[in-house]
């Protein structure tokens, strides 16, 4: 029993029933062959055996559907099978056009000699097999590449849960402590002149108070951090007044920490089409963050300039550097923008703040990045375009990711098929 060269199949349609049997005779201890004697019927064997079909050998001529109309119709079924066309001298011009239009791998004429044929059904299946192994790999990377992405939201939904279990139970721990002791002491007082224990009072009710605010505030930049619509730039801001503005909110807490704070802009700067609220939360999440991590006496510097690309399009790059602490040598500074995550290790730092800044800097059409400086601190450079309508690449990538995933990965299970 002769061993069988390929384990894809060879279909082999032709009205000559003597073509099809010298056919069979010549190939059918080396190859599974299967025969039809008209397009219709080789059809519905390419429907049976599927993708274990590697090629279709044709004549062109045949009563009902002509071998290129058969093939046009086995692309559709069947994209990778390999289609070969055989013609007599006067299809020459039909072989060639159906050659040409990507219907046919190849062409030949009648009558062919075995030894000629053997090499073409050979080199052919070893097309056919080097396509399947490429679409095979493709659907693997495909599906890896799948799994990452989901792994990956899976991952920060998990961080996301973790951190709003940690940062709400925390502040609603000081709000049920009030609520709960607070009818106690009101009875304690019914009876008396003069408040028995104001501390309880005026302390603790500012501590609920501020605990209320500090989870809007926290579900408020979760949502900021959670859109995915690009934003309008429609509201002109000068930079440095804004920035100016930014420390002039937070000047006592850079005052009480020491925090030395240095501003550069560049005079060419010109003013920014933005979207104002959702830019001015950035700036005052960026000196959140620096006030939070930073310890008493850091620095803060801020630059901004006018920058060109190759293609000539003009960025503001705006950089922030320190010379903070981070957490651990483990950190990177990517996980700047993952949420929750927090640099300082301290309680009332809100990772979520950093992945909101992030994206908003996307859905204006910029970009940013951030990196490890050494021996400590850190630097993060936001580059906006000036052109509202321009993004950078990053931007691009990131709004085709955020707004047309499902769009471009399809349902699950859809690459496996």
């Amino acid at each position: 029993m002769n061993t069988l060269l390929s384990p894809f199949h060879i279909l082999y349609v032709d009205d000559e029933e003597r073509a099809v049997h010298y056919f069979r005779q010549c190939f059918e201890d080396e190859y599974v062959i299967h025969t039809a004697t008209n397009a219709a019927d080789g059809y519905k064997l390419l429907e049976a055996h599927g993708v274990r079909i590697g090629i279709l050998l044709t004549d062109q001529r045949m009563p009902g559907e002509s071998g290129v109309e058969l093939m046009e119709r086995a692309r559709r079924l069947q994209p990778n099978i390999i289609r070969i066309l055989v013609t007599a001298y006067t299809d020459y011009e039909s072989a060639v056009k159906a050659v040409n239009e990507g219907a046919a791998w190849r062409y030949l004429h009648k009558p062919i000699e075995p030894e000629k044929l053997g090499e073409v059904l050979k080199e052919g299946l070893e097309a056919y097999q080097a396509l399947q192994d490429r679409d095979k790999f493709l659907r693997e990377k495909a599906g890896n590449l799948r799994t990452q992405l989901m792994t990956d939201k899976v991952m920060g939904m998990g961080i996301m849960a973790e951190g709003l279990n940690h940062h709400i139970r925390n502040a609603l721990t000081v709000v049920r402590a009030f609520i709960d002791l607070a009818p106690m002491k009101l009875m304690e007082e019914i009876d008396a002149r003069y408040p028995r224990d104001p501390s309880f009072w005026i302390e603790m009710q500012g501590q609920a108070q501020s605990q209320i605010e500090r989870i809007q505030s926290l579900l408020t930049n979760l949502a900021h951090a959670s859109y995915a619509k690009k934003l309008k730039r429609e509201d002109e801001i000068h930079l440095t007044a804004e920035l100016e503005e930014a420390r002039a909110l937070y000047q006592q807490h850079l005052q009480d920490k020491k925090i030395r704070f240095n501003l550069e802009v560049s005079s060419n700067v010109p003013p920014l089409l933005v979207h104002g609220e959702r830019f001015r939360q950035m700036l005052r999440l960026l000196f959140i963050e620096e006030i939070t991590h930073l310890h008493e006496g850091d620095l803060v510097l801020i630059k901004a300039q006018i920058e060109k690309d190759a293609e000539g399009d003009e960025y503001v790059v705006i950089s922030l550097a320190d010379n903070g602490a981070w957490g651990g040598p483990q950190d990177v500074a990517a996980n700047l923008f993952d949420p929750f995550y927090t640099r300082s290790r301290k309680p009332d730092d809100f990772g979520v703040n950093m992945m909101a800044c992030y994206v908003t800097l996307h859905l204006h059409g910029g970009s940013v990045t951030a990196r490890r400086l050494e021996p400590n601190g850190m630097e993060m450079v936001m580059r906006l375009p000036l052109d509202p309508n321009k993004n950078t690449q990053e931007a691009e990538d990131f709004l085709r990711r955020s707004m047309n995933a499902d769009a471009e990965w399809g349902k699950p299970g859809e690459l496996a098929a």
